[in-house]
């Protein structure tokens, strides 16, 4: 089984969307998906009771429950677990951190934000786990204003995820309907997107595929 982390220093980043939306695609790809939701604001808990499909499983947990939480999800079948943090790179993100085969940092392409990852990247650093930026909620048409923040993002010595993820209304409309974008719009733009964030997170733990991870 693998694991992917969300964590970010700051609030507001798209954590949550782009984990509940992560795990939908990792289901519909053929992968047995569990999302742990470490966040006391619970909102990938609160999208999971809205959804009318069981998978994929999301369960809220605390800290101390993570590593039972996990062993039962690999004894279970599960063939990915994604776990979605609290904002602040503390000590819930540290042992979620701990446990991943790589950490997701998603980021605003703005100042503000790309300065608040610094803290992120040395937790990352701390744990000895490879951890990626995923540049998020970018204006659709920002060309330099994304050139510039793959180079402030790569300077604090992490990489910089390929998919780009755009701001799109079709993560607003999905939300309240406890759905995915690639259920509620799959031929869409933000769909292509996740299914393009989902492929490079394949690709990291270990080059695997849908058709190599345990379903």
């Amino acid at each position: 089984m693998h694991i992917i982390t969300f964590a970010a220093q700051k609030g507001g980043v798209g954590k949550s969307t782009l984990a509940v939306n992560l795990a939908v695609a990792a289901e519909a790809s053929g992968i047995r998906t569990a999302l742990f939701d470490l966040d006391p604001q619970e909102s990938a808990t609160a999208w999971s009771e809205r959804r009318q499909e069981e998978a994929p499983h999301v369960e809220p947990i605390s800290a101390r429950r993570l590593d039972q939480a996990i062993d039962a999800a690999a004894a279970s079948g599960f063939g990915l677990t994604i776990i979605d943090t609290p904002p602040a790179a503390g000590t819930e993100a540290a042992a979620a951190a701990q446990r991943a085969d790589l950490v997701l940092i998603p980021c605003r392409p703005s100042l503000i934000d790309l300065d608040a990852i610094k803290r992120t990247a040395q937790l990352i650093a701390s744990t000895g786990r490879r951890g990626s930026v995923v540049l998020n909620a970018a204006p659709p048409t920002a060309t330099t204003l994304l050139s510039d923040a793959r180079t402030l993002a790569e300077a604090t010595g992490l990489q910089v995820a390929p998919a780009i993820m755009r701001e799109r209304s079709a993560f607003r409309a999905a939300w309240p309907y406890g759905l995915g974008v690639t259920e509620h719009e799959p031929k869409g733009k933000a769909a292509q997107e996740v299914a393009m964030l989902l492929k490079f997170v394949l690709d990291e733990v270990n080059n695997c595929t849908p058709a190599r991870v345990k379903a």
